[in-house]
């Protein structure tokens, strides 16, 4: 029962945390980001030099957190891979379609750092860590924004309540519509953090209210310090967080709560909790 509790804290203290971040980033984007130091709306540190508007990432092309970040979600994937082959209860569908799900997640945004400081692209738009007009690829980003805003309610919602309940279905319709309104006047350039922040406020509710092994105090306490992260680098993204790194802090903490979540770590904290 104390654990119970203290897992609904933590998850109390996240969402609280979640809706300050939320906050901050609709005030930053009533100025699209001016005088934040966001680049594309992350906070991007780099060397020899740190990128910047003009710049943007020529002077940095193989160190910046960008691919940091990348470097860091194949990582992790390969740890949330390690984990789904050492879990002595693997072979279910249900459980093997969680370790996917779970690797989907972090792989797919470590594939989004890549794509947002690449250079050449012959079939994509180039960002190379910023771009000054994003009215030509607006059209094509919200139509991916709104798929992956859907797959990743429906992961959440699915995950805490079941996949097979109306509620996770119409509350992944509902929040991804909600999220491209309120998202659609930020500039274009400030959709992708803009969907990283409405999520959180999503998943600490799904934590708050779901009884899944998932949604463990590991997990909240890592969405705790997460959360912090998004909130120092949408606040002091140049005072603070970018001359350690930038935005690399963000997936790390934010998958090393993913990874958190895998049955093989919540079976390992059941085995304790039993021992204990």
């Amino acid at each position: 029962m104390l654990l119970e509790r203290m897992n609904k804290l933590t998850w109390g203290v996240a969402l609280l945390l979640s809706l300050w971040y939320a906050y901050i980033f609709f005030q930053v984007s009533r100025s699209k980001g001016e005088g934040s130091g966001l680049l594309f709306g992350f906070c991007v540190a780099g060397y020899p030099e740190a990128p910047d508007k003009e710049t943007r990432c020529d002077n940095c092309p193989y160190i910046n957190s960008h691919v940091a970040a990348f470097v860091v979600d194949v990582f992790l994937t390969a740890v949330t891979a390690y984990f789904w082959y050492k879990d002595p209860q693997k072979g279910g569908f249900k459980k093997d379609i969680v370790y996917l799900a779970l690797g989907f997640i972090i792989l797919i945004h470590g594939l989004l750092h890549w794509f947002l400081q690449q250079t050449t692209f012959d079939f994509l738009p180039i960002i190379n860590c910023y771009r000054p007009d994003t009215s030509d690829i607006e059209e094509f980003g919200y139509i991916i924004f709104g798929t992956f805003s859907f797959l990743l309610s429906l992961i959440i919602l699915g995950f805490g309540f079941g996949v097979n309940k109306w509620f996770t279905w119409v509350g992944s319709v509902i929040f991804t519509i909600a999220v491209v309104v309120l998202t659609e006047d930020t500039g274009g350039e400030l959709i992708l953090p803009g969907l990283f922040c409405i999520v959180h406020p999503l998943s600490c509710f799904t934590g708050l209210f779901t009884k899944e092994p998932l949604f463990n105090t590991k997990v909240a306490t890592l969405f705790v310090i997460c959360t912090a992260v998004g909130i120092l680098e949408l606040s002091s993204c140049k005072d603070i967080l970018r001359p350690y790194g930038g935005h690399v802090w963000y997936d790390i903490t934010l998958h090393l709560a993913v990874v958190s979540a895998t049955p093989y770590i919540t079976n390992q904290g059941k085995k304790k909790n039993h021992d204990d």
